[in-house]
């Protein structure tokens, strides 16, 4: 509650200096009332590119002030490739535009960029720090220790490849919530790429931090840790909301219940089922991790099988290999030991045949004794005979055919149901030793027009509960108070991206004590076009950095505006922002030539130095040039970033970002 106290602090200040620009006075439950239906104003204003721009210029003509000039063309081409890509762009591509005199020169612009493979690895991490992704497990508290998920990077590739392709955000959603349970992976006889990509999207589910990666945390404590931090990432992630409050009692500013948190929990439990756990990565003799194999059971077993076969073989291969050795060595040491009294050959024999790491104390003396006489690796290959010499070859090639035809298969770090449906109680005070009354999963009340009782909804097999694709459709259902949210908060956090600070400024929090929309109306306009408009990220983009209010100069001479309005609220002028610290490195790789454009595959593995100074490992690089690529790529600790990305404020990853 002290974050909650300082925030409302930190509102009132605000309050107390935004002057004759405050925000619109707004309903302080305005998240949690359905999208109004708004047109946007008429303006005459010469400065409207947009529709957006309508909303702008009126607020801006009530407070007497109006927007400032479009910026010039190379200011513009650098701000659209920052924003989009994250890169600086080309001198070549600037001097095309700089050249291009056609009206719609701008536009094209805009759509070159959206179409870039770039715009994925921007757009994409802005959606990972959202949901607080990292490689690493567990606490990350030591420098030194790298535990990393394997395959976990594919979740990351999935979120790239989602914002490139443009696929819709309802669809990015579901999938997300409930991959599993749309696909039937369970029973297919192969998989395709849908069912893969289907599994390694609830992998969003996946990223609250978890430590079941070692014995002693392997308990009931931790397990409804992650199922608290995972309650805490869907709600501010999806919904913009601090359901998290609500563990331990009722929201005191919000209008939501304890009721309502473990309602939501309840979804959950059975893919994080604290009665049938499975942990994050397997150690020691444990096989019950949550990984699956990127392959179906049948394909899985019959790979098994058919290495399991390779393996006999050059097991055998090799066996004959070492007996053409032990051959070799028997008559060395046999000629070696003819000139020893026969009294202590045997005890010599048996001091050289027995590994020095076994060998009791009469046999170390012997062998310490007579080292000269023992047979060394390179005597037994000078020893072979022709014959040995061709068994020998003849085995080796045939390990080395056999070996290039084992089959591979990855691992992905997917969430799906376990066992049966576990009950899920209201936990008195958020503590797991202290059940209440049986909670069923049941949607949000002040999200829901009739009962908050969450349908049953069937999964693709008996294995699959179900809920967690019955939660997403309740989200992603068009005319309802949950997607009016669901896009709201979607809608807003694009708008911060672009313009340095959201309609709602409190991304995470769309509750009485997050700040209203400066543009309410702007804000449910877009949200309705958004939804419209087929949940498209990248209409909505292209909308947004098309209008005039996106391309104004960041430099003003209205002599009354910072009066007025000196936290430009109302978007007088475009913002100064500061650039990410990965977008930094990216762009010095870029201005000198040294970036890497490779996209996906496994992250790029850190290490810390002695110093304290973290650096990519120059001896783990799969390729060279893989210290090079984009700062997206980079092993994503919780803790330890790059010392240069450090340098430029990247955030730590307690839960999200």
């Amino acid at each position: 509650m002290r974050a909650c106290a300082l925030s409302a602090v930190l509102m009132a200040a605000t309050a107390l200096t935004a002057g004759a620009a405050e925000p619109v006075a707004a309903d302080p439950q305005w998240a949690f009332r359905p999208l109004a239906t708004v047109d946007p104003p008429q303006s005459g204003a010469e400065q409207v590119a947009t529709p957006v721009d309508t909303f702008i210029v009126q607020r801006l003509q009530s407070a007497g002030l109006e927007m400032s000039p479009s910026a010039d063309k190379v200011t513009l081409c650098r701000r659209l490739s920052l924003d989009l890509l994250g890169l600086p762009p080309e001198p070549a591509e600037v001097d095309a535009f700089l050249a291009d005199g056609s009206p719609d020169a701008y536009e094209r612009l805009v759509d070159r960029l959206l179409a870039s493979p770039h715009f994925g690895e921007r757009w994409g991490r802005h959606w990972l720090d959202a949901v607080g992704y990292a490689d690493t497990v567990g606490f990350d508290v030591d420098a030194t220790l790298i535990i990393a998920s394997e395959g976990k990077w594919r979740y990351r590739d999935w979120v790239i490849n989602a914002f490139n392709a443009d696929k819709p955000y309802d669809r990015f959603v579901t999938e997300q919530l409930a991959g599993d349970q749309l696909v039937p992976w369970r029973t297919a006889e192969h998989y395709t790429p849908e069912i893969v990509d289907a599994l390694v999207a609830t992998g969003y589910l996946r990223t609250a931090r978890d430590c079941t990666h070692e014995p002693e945390s392997t308990i009931q404590l931790t397990y409804f840790d992650i199922l608290h931090d995972t309650v805490e990432i869907v709600s501010s992630s999806l919904m913009g909301i601090t359901l998290n409050c609500a563990r331990c009692h009722d929201h005191k500013f919000d209008p939501l219940t304890q009721q309502d948190y473990y309602g939501l929990m309840a979804f959950l439990t059975p893919a994080y089922n604290p009665t049938d756990w499975r942990v994050v990565t397997p150690y020691k003799n444990r096989s019950d991790d949550r990984t699956l194999p990127d392959v179906s059971p049948g394909d899985k077993a019959a790979i098994d099988e058919r290495n399991a076969q390779l393996d006999a073989q050059i097991a055998a291969a090799k066996e004959r290999i070492a007996t053409a050795r032990s051959a070799s060595r028997a008559r060395l040491l046999d000629g070696r030991l003819a000139g020893v009294p026969e009294q202590i050959r045997g005890d010599l024999r048996s001091s050289f045949d027995t590994p020095a790491e076994h060998r009791n104390e009469v046999q170390r003396y012997l062998a310490d004794k007579f080292k000269e006489l023992e047979v060394a690796s390179d005597d037994v290959v000078a020893g072979l005979t022709a014959d040995e010499q061709v068994v020998i070859s003849d085995a080796q090639a045939l390990i080395n055919a056999l070996e290039q035809q084992h089959q591979q298969y990855g691992k992905i770090q997917a969430l799906f149901d376990i066992g049966t449906p576990p009950a899920t109680h209201l936990l008195i005070s958020g503590d797991y030793t202290l059940p209440d009354n049986e909670v069923a999963p049941a949607f949000l009340q002040v999200l829901s027009s009739g009962s908050a009782v969450a349908p049953a909804t069937a999964g693709p097999t008996a294995s699959d509960s179900g809920r967690r694709l019955a939660l997403a459709r309740w989200l992603t259902q068009s005319e309802t108070l949950a997607s009016a949210l669901l896009s709201r908060v979607y809608v807003n956090r694009i708008w911060q991206h672009l313009f340095g600070e959201g309609l709602v400024a409190t991304t995470e929090n769309f509750g009485v004590q997050g700040s209203t929309p400066t543009h309410p109306e702007l804000l449910d306009w877009l949200s309705r076009r958004f939804i419209s408009d087929g949940w498209q990220t990248k209409a909505l983009v292209r909308l947004l950095v098309t209008s005039h209010v996106y391309r104004q100069t960041s430099s003003s001479a209205q002599a009354d505006a910072l009066a007025v309005d000196p936290q430009n609220q109302l978007l007088w002028r475009m913002r100064l922002r500061r650039l990410e610290s990965e977008v930094i490195r990216d762009c010095v790789r870029s201005v000198s030539g040294t970036l890497s454009h490779a996209m996906s595959g496994p992250p790029v593995l850190i290490r810390a130095r002695v110093d304290g100074a973290v650096e990519v490992d120059p001896d783990k690089l799969a390729t060279p040039d893989d210290a090079a690529r984009r700062s997206i790529y980079l092993l994503t600790r919780r803790a330890y970033n790059d010392s240069l990305l450090t340098v430029f404020d990247q955030p730590l990853i307690s839960t999200t970002c």
